[in-house]
């Protein structure tokens, strides 16, 4: 019989047994930062169980690393190095009162010296403290993520897959955290260190990139790929920045006189200018990245080894700095890259498409369905269609600018600046070539004054990336690349109108799916009398747009999208019926979860509302700015009444908008689909 493993060894543990109450116990040292985990990665650790869970053919599926300092005393607490985000977010899964049943009393999870947190994590919160939007506030964070958590698990569809006993059961047995202990007699500060900001196993993005290079048997061609590759991974920069480094002469050569120009689709072209003659972009060490193919590394290896490769500092400096923040990361990137040269009638809204734990199986599947002699041109295809789509991601996708500041619509606590959406242009700078950032779209692209077809495209962007957190649910992304590649393919202009039709239409096509109740099976979904989802079964894009169609009728200009998770209900579910006067009662309890009484708000602001009247909510300024539909709630409110009759009229009102929007939306020919599939490029 084998040794069960001691403290202070390697062992998988199931997220059953981690916090069990007669287990180990974890305490995260003072060096570590408070919690900062959001929606986004919150949604994707319970999204990636739920895939694992919901597979016909179930298998052991690993979160990942836990990093440990064992104690001396085995009644003491282990010291967390590394993973407390994960281990945290899994502690409050836990700690949830849905959950409750299925895992009984759990061990106390501490943050050494915080006691804000650890009262948080344990629920001993008062009852008058709320989320606040400091990040350095020590528990802001947790409770924003008991917030995230609660809302996904009362949601009618997503809660209900979750909570079945078949994904529960996978979560607590078949998920596990691989803890790995470390020397305490080591400099834990240092270590830390060490693995935040040095080291990294290879990892899926090492391996796709090794198995195209294998592809290759041109050392020139493995330069250029390596070359492409390391320019396009840099998100925070452009890539006509990244790519000809330090050398406004060859940026020209590449990207044309005034730095605009798509770079050429012929591989051999884009090698003579990139590579060919160059000193300074040389083949790429392949036989290192192809250990990704066979050789699990060690824990010890993985901090030693492999680190990140790093942005120069001529490109910052030439660049702003880090002036801007991209919305998805290189490998979702790659994704969408793939995703663009498929016809829109595969997998097309699938989000196993863009989701960038599939990475490897893409990539491999697409070259084993490829003949061997078939392979090498494929990879050099992709090669330019990385470099063309990352130009046309950055001149066509929003990003953040952080020298703007508005201060109330960053997408996470610690983003800063706001939305933008430029185009990178040759300038001049104390007598030299330097970058220019411009609208996308020029002003004679649009019309005059302050409705601009610009500000209306990056209105609807901004408010699909706040609808859309997921990465691997950022279809409109996609959609807006396809578009764009299919005119660059014909060398024919974007136009500013098209761009905003595309968009208009893929919003709207997901509006009508979210005005259309989800059934299950066995339940029959609540619907107001129209027809519309109840209360959390209304999705996201359903406030979001309204809000757009809201700025255009009008004429806010200076509305800006927040990142807007939690539902309000405006006048409460919970109302203090002693003291309502007959102008403020809601009589018909249905009312309450209609569209009429509903608004989309941040954690922040739901929390401050708690159970307040209507009254006192439309006081609230700063949650007013967020919503101009809440605005007009506020404004009934703040005329004397919020009842059965104002909630049904403003439901009509709202209900009639989001008919109309629907009933006039641009028609749009796809064609476009099958051209690009017919290209020649990426097909079988």
């Amino acid at each position: 019989m084998a040794q069960a493993p001691t403290f202070d060894q390697p062992q998988a543990i199931p997220v059953g047994k981690l916090f069990c109450n007669h287990g180990d116990r974890y305490s995260i040292p003072l060096y570590q930062r408070n919690y900062t985990w959001g929606e986004e990665e919150i949604h994707r650790l319970i999204h990636d169980v739920l895939d694992e869970a919901e597979r016909d053919d179930q298998k052991a599926y690993f979160l990942g690393n836990l990093v440990v300092a064992p104690p001396s005393d085995p009644r003491d607490p282990f010291d967390v190095i590394d993973g407390q985000q994960r281990l945290t977010t899994l502690y409050i899964l836990l700690t949830r009162p849905e959950l409750q049943g299925q895992v009984g009393s759990l061990q106390p999870l501490v943050y050494e010296a915080r006691e804000k947190a650890t009262r948080a994590l344990h629920g001993i919160i008062d009852a008058d403290r709320s989320v606040t939007e400091d990040p350095n506030r020590e528990d802001s964070g947790i409770l924003r993520a008991v917030h995230i958590i609660d809302q996904f698990l009362q949601d009618p569809r997503q809660g209900a897959r979750f909570l079945s006993h078949r994904v529960l059961d996978y979560l607590l047995h078949n998920v596990f955290v691989i803890r790995m202990p470390i020397d305490r007699s080591l400099d834990l500060n240092k270590y830390f260190e060490i693995m935040n900001t040095r080291g990294a196993q290879l990892s899926p993005v090492d391996i796709v990139k090794a198995r195209l290079l294998r592809q290759l048997a041109d050392p020139a061609d493995r330069a250029l790929l390596n070359h492409v590759w390391t320019a396009c991974s840099d998100m925070e920069h452009y890539v006509t920045m990244t790519a000809t480094p330090g050398d406004a002469a060859w940026r020209t050569e590449v990207f044309g006189k005034n730095w605009e120009d798509l770079p050429t689709a012929d591989f051999a072209a884009l090698r003579a200018l990139l590579v060919d003659g160059r000193t300074d972009t040389g083949e790429p060490d392949v036989s290192t990245l192809l250990l990704a193919e066979s050789t699990a590394l060690t824990f010890d290896d993985a901090v030693a080894g492999y680190a990140r490769t790093a942005v120069s500092d001529e490109t910052s400096r030439e660049s702003g700095d880090d002036r801007f923040t991209s919305q998805i990361t290189f490998p979702t990137l790659l994704l969408h890259v793939l995703a663009i040269r498929r016809p829109t009638t595969d997998e097309t809204g699938d989000d196993r498409q863009l989701d960038d734990k599939l990475l490897v199986k893409r990539f491999s599947d697409q070259l084993e369905d490829l003949d061997h002699a078939r392979r090498p041109d494929w990879v050099r295809e992709f090669t330019t269609d990385l470099l063309r789509t990352r130009h046309l991601f950055d001149t066509y996708i929003l990003k953040r600018d952080a020298t703007l500041t508005t201060g109330h619509e960053s997408t996470t606590d610690d983003e800063p600046g706001s939305w933008s959406l430029y185009r990178l242009s040759r300038g001049e700078s104390q007598g030299k070539q330097a970058p220019r950032y411009r609208p996308t779209f020029a002003a004679d692209d649009s019309a005059s004054g302050p409705w601009t077809l610009q500000r209306q495209i990056l209105l609807l962007q901004s408010a699909l990336r706040i609808t859309y957190t997921s990465p691997r649910t950022m279809h409109w992304i996609t959609d807006v690349l396809r578009y764009v590649t299919l005119l660059a393919d014909r060398g024919e202009r974007v136009d500013a109108q098209g761009v905003l039709d595309r968009i208009e239409s893929f919003a709207l096509s997901r509006l009508e799916e979210g005005l259309r109740p989800r059934a299950r099976p066995g339940h029959e979904p609540e619907t107001s009398p129209d027809g519309l989802p109840l209360g959390f079964a209304l999705p996201r894009i359903v406030f979001t747009y309204l809000d757009y169609l809201l700025v255009l009728d009008w004429e806010a200009w200076d509305f800006t999208f927040s990142y807007r998770t939690s539902l309000e209900h405006f006048s409460p579910q919970v109302e203090d019926s002693e003291h309502l006067s007959d102008a403020f009662r809601v009589r018909d309890k249905r009312l309450l979860d209609w569209l009429g009484n509903l608004a989309l708000v941040t954690v922040s602001a739901n929390s401050h509302f708690s159970n307040y009247l209507p009254r006192e909510k439309a006081r609230n300024e700063s949650a007013l700015r967020q919503s101009i539909k809440l605005r007009i709630m506020a404004a009934r409110a703040k005329a004397g009444r919020w009842n059965d009759e104002d909630i049904s009229a403003h439901h009509e009102d709202m209900v009639g908008l989001l008919r109309a929007a629907l009933a006039n939306r641009p028609t749009i020919h796809d064609e476009h689909d099958a051209s690009v599939a017919q290209t020649g490029r990426h097909t079988q």
